[in-house]
């Protein structure tokens, strides 16, 4: 017997949530991955306030690993955008992974978020956004 109802997640087989942070002399690097569930979001943003209080030269935030992201990481995403803004940061997100392009398209936060498909590209686009002298000239 087929049922349309689907069957809940199973919480064993769900990747944990990591976080790891690269620092360069060009950009720190947030990088998430697994479940960006409730039980985490407090950890995801202290570490995300804690590396725009060090005001890096640029700040990227990978989420291309990551499987969920629960709305509290859209707020804090928005909310670093803004912090980052006060700090003069340029603060881009790289990884267009479904799991988070989805609610950002659903809510239409493209002109809010800056998502990029890469580390890279985010990073290309902070150098512009910072100016061409910026990124070569010690804070």
């Amino acid at each position: 017997m087929s049922s349309s109802v689907p069957r809940p997640r199973d919480p064993r087989r769900l990747p944990p949530a990591s976080f790891a942070v690269t620092r360069t002399p060009q950009a720190s690097v947030v990088t998430a991955s697994g479940e960006l569930d409730l039980t985490v979001t407090g950890q995801f943003a202290a570490l995300l306030a804690e590396e725009v209080h060090r005001r890096p030269l640029a700040l990227i935030c990978d989420t291309s690993a990551i499987e969920f992201c629960a709305a509290r990481v859209l707020t804090i995403l928005i909310d670093t955008v803004a912090d980052a803004a006060v700090a003069r940061v340029p603060f881009a997100v790289a990884g267009r992974s479904r799991a988070l392009l989805r609610p950002i398209t659903a809510l239409d936060l493209e002109h809010v978020l800056p998502v990029h498909c890469s580390v890279a590209d985010a990073l290309s686009w902070a150098a512009l956004s910072a100016g061409p002298s910026s990124l070569d000239t010690p804070r």
